[in-house]
This record gives structure tokens, C-alpha cells and sequence, in this order.
């Protein structure tokens, strides 16, 4: 036992003399440990104590950590491909970039003692626009050519158009711009071609896309089919009964005759006169304007006016809808109810009776509430939309709506001054024309 406590003693002291000796010995510091010089665009340019296996990239990025909050001023944005590595007495220029992006070891050697780094602002870029996987602004350093800065966006996407690249560069102090072309295959064949330009300061290289690259059509239907969901369309060629058969077809439950089909693309259901009404004032309107702008209010946009069933049963092809992009297809379940709305006791869905009229679901619904103008009553049809002031003989059919409006407030104090005040004014007509007349 007290041969491990002397163990134990010694090794401390051991431990505590070597630490005090590294401390009094700063040269035992430096064979541990390089000294490294960072200068430059950097927030904390000095001198930084950096183990072996250490790279340029990690001691440029100690010396750019501290808060822009402790700098005097905001420095420029500081070059990631125009550092000069300065090695006894020999300048190496590095580009991190190319080792960040292209993985190139070269462009981020491992450092040395006594290395000295200089980081400046950079001074040149470029903007890369369209299809690249990286578009954006890229620093610009003297003899990159078009396929090294395409290689630092990280390459062309599968949808770029390689026969007419663009280049627009400023000319006159920029105050004018030319543009010119080059073929993209060309480069990608031999990077020594003459499309393969030298680019400069300020240059915009565009790569645009393939017109409808891979564009992918789809519509959406909806309710009781097999299968509800997203399908893929070929446009202009692919119709209403493919699609219902490509999705298992009409559940046993589903109500063909208020299927819809929804046509969402804005260049079809666009109603420039509809736009205008609605900006307008209703007061500003004229009666048939206002009834045009009612009746457009109440409809579905761009909803096809189809017999859905006879088309489903019949499998007749010659009046059948070709589908285009974005069209929602909706099957309805068979309700067998209709819906009483507004100012009845208890409002809500009531069930179908064939052959019954409006009175009846009003009753059905527990009658008139206090308040209901009866004289205003409304039937809404399900597969119209269209508002009816219904009879006693009105058929009435599977979802429709009937509604109860609500009495209008009136204000008895106030029409009874208007009232008043007219019999004032008609009395006073009155003496005026009995005093004039002989």
C-alpha cells in the first residue's frame, strides 16, 4: 500500500517538473507546435501556434473567427483563391476552392514552421446564372477560362443547353454591354477550343435550359375511385376515361352525375370581363353587368359542362376530354340528402324524399324561425349552382341546398321620424299650394 502512494507521489512530481520545464523552455513549445504568420483581409491577422497535419484552410479559418462586433471596421471579403503561401523565401499561389470543391490536395498543402500566409480582398468575380448546380457569384483570378469556372459552380445540370452559352461583358467603363456566344459541347469535348475564353472582371456567363426539359404533366383526382391520388398525363393526349381507368375506376359509391371535372390552367379559365367587374363598385354597375358578375361569383371556374355518367357508361371516345396540366377530376360519394340553411329552427342536413318539395325539408328542419323572410326563400342547385325561388311544384333534387334568408333589422324610432317628417313636408305642400291657389 505505501509503495503505490510513493508510486503515485512520484509520478506527480515527475508530471509537475516536465510541465514547469515545457514552460521555462519555450523551444520545447516550438518543436511541439508551428508558428504560423496570417496577413492579409482577415479579422485577426498574426501570429498563430498551429499542431503538425495542420492546413492552410484551418488556420485561415481561426484567424477569421472572431465577431465582426470586435472589428474596428468591416474588412473586404477576403480571396479564397488568390492566397500566396510564402515558404522559405518561394510564393506558392493557393486556391482553397479548388481543394473545397474540386478536391484538390494541392490547393491546401499541409503547413510548416515558420510558414507565412497572405490572404488579400478579393478583387475580381464573376456572376454564373441558369443551369449549374451552384449558380451565383464567383471569385474571378487571372486566366480562368469558361470551364473552370463552370467546374467551380460544381459542373453543368443535366437540363443545360450546350449549343448557346452566353457572356455578357462591360465595355466603356460599364456603361455599355456586348454579348456573344459559345458552344458548350465544344468546350466539353476540348477544353482547348476557341470557345473556351479567357473570361474577365465583372463578366456574366448564362447557361440556359432545355426548352420543357423532362416538364412532367399531372392532374388530380379525387373521391370514390380505386385509387385517388396524382397521375402523370402526356398533354393534348391523354383523356378523362384513360385517367378513370388508370385509377381503378368509379367506386360503387361514386356519383357520376356531379362528377366534375375542374380546368385550373389560368389561360383557359381567365374571364377578362369578370376581372374587370371586380374592381368595380356594385353601385357603379349596370343591371346586367351586376347579374353577369352574380352569376360568374356562384359558378366553379373553368368547370366542364359534361354528362359524366353517359360518358362512363357509353365508353364513347368521341366525346371524350382530353386532360391538360393541372386539371382536377372529382368523383362525388351518392348522398341522399339535401342541406336547409339560414333561418330555420334546426338547419342541416336532411334525408332525401323523392317527389317532396321545399316545404316539406323546411318543416323537416323544425319550421320557420322567428326571424325568417319567407318571401326571400332560395333554392341552390347542386349540379348548377344556380338559385332558384322555389314553388310548391319545384323539384327538388339529391344535395340541393335550400335557404332561409333573415329578416332585415328595422330601426321603428327612426322610421317613424322618416315617416313624421314626410307627413310634415306633404303638409306644408299642401298650405303652400291651398295659399297660392285663388
Amino acid at each position: 500500500m505505501h509503495k503505490k502512494r510513493l508510486f503515485l507521489v512520484v509520478l506527480i512530481l515527475s508530471t509537475l517538473c516536465f510541465l514547469a520545464a515545457l514552460e521555462l523552455n519555450p523551444s520545447n513549445f516550438s518543436a511541439t507546435f508551428y508558428s504560423i504568420s496570417v496577413v492579409g483581409s482577415v479579422k485577426s491577422p498574426g501570429i498563430y501556434h498551429m499542431p503538425p497535419a495542420s492546413r492552410i484552410s484551418e488556420v485561415i479559418k481561426i484567424a477569421n473567427a472572431i465577431p465582426d462586433s470586435l472589428l474596428p471596421e468591416k474588412l473586404a471579403d477576403y480571396s479564397n483563391r488568390n492566397i500566396t503561401l510564402r515558404r522559405n523565401g518561394t510564393d506558392t499561389r493557393i486556391d482553397l476552392k479548388k481543394f473545397f470543391i474540386l478536391g484538390d490536395e494541392k490547393n491546401n498543402p499541409y503547413l510548416l514552421d515558420g510558414d507565412f500566409i497572405i490572404v488579400p480582398a478579393i478583387q475580381k468575380s464573376i456572376l454564373v446564372a441558369g443551369a449549374v448546380n451552384r449558380p451565383g457569384s464567383c471569385e474571378l483570378i487571372d486566366g480562368d477560362r469558361v470551364s473552370d469556372i463552370i467546374a467551380l459552380a460544381m459542373g453543368l445540370q443535366e437540363a443545360a443547353y450546350l449549343e448557346n452559352a452566353e457572356i455578357i461583358r462591360y465595355t466603356n467603363n460599364g456603361k455599355k454591354t456586348e454579348s456573344f456566344s459559345i458552344n458548350l459541347q465544344n468546350i466539353i469535348n476540348n477544353t482547348d477550343c476557341e470557345d473556351n475564353i479567357i473570361l474577365q472582371n465583372d463578366d456574366r456567363l448564362i447557361i440556359r435550359f432545355i426548352p420543357e426539359f423532362h416538364e412532367e404533366e399531372f392532374i388530380t383526382i379525387r373521391g370514390e375511385v380505386l385509387f385517388p391520388g396524382y397521375y402523370s398525363i402526356e398533354e393534348t393526349e391523354t383523356t378523362f376515361l384513360e385517367i378513370l381507368e388508370k385509377c381503378g375506376g368509379p367506386t360503387s359509391n361514386a356519383d357520376l352525375q356531379n362528377a366534375f371535372i375542374q380546368r385550373r390552367s389560368r389561360e383557359d379559365v381567365l374571364d377578362t370581363e369578370f376581372e374587370r367587374l371586380k374592381k368595380m363598385l356594385v353601385e357603379d354597375m349596370t343591371i346586367l353587368e351586376y347579374e353577369y358578375f352574380k352569376t360568374k361569383s356562384r359558378e366553379l371556374r373553368g368547370k366542364f359542362a359534361i354528362a359524366f355518367e353517359n360518358l362512363w357508361n357509353s365508353k364513347d371516345k368521341s366525346s371524350d376530354i382530353v386532360l391538360k396540366n393541372n386539371d382536377f377530376i372529382f368523383l362525388p360519394d351518392k348522398s341522399i340528402t339535401i342541406t336547409v340553411s339560414g333561418q330555420v329552427k334546426n338547419p342541416g342536413l336532411i334525408n332525401f324524399v323523392p317527389g317532396k318539395n321545399y316545404l316539406y325539408y323546411i318543416e323537416q328542419a323544425g319550421g320557420f324561425a322567428w326571424n325568417a323572410r319567407k318571401g326571400k326563400i332560395r333554392l341552390i342547385k347542386a349540379d348548377t349552382g344556380e338559385w332558384l325561388k322555389p314553388k310548391k311544384d319545384t323539384v327538388i333534387e339529391v344535395k340541393d341546398m335550400i335557404f332561409v334568408p333573415e329578416k332585415p333589422d328595422i330601426d321603428y324610432w327612426t322610421l317613424t321620424k322618416d315617416v313624421m317628417k314626410m307627413a310634415a313636408e306633404m303638409a306644408t305642400l299642401i298650405i303652400v299650394i291651398k295659399s297660392v291657389t285663388p
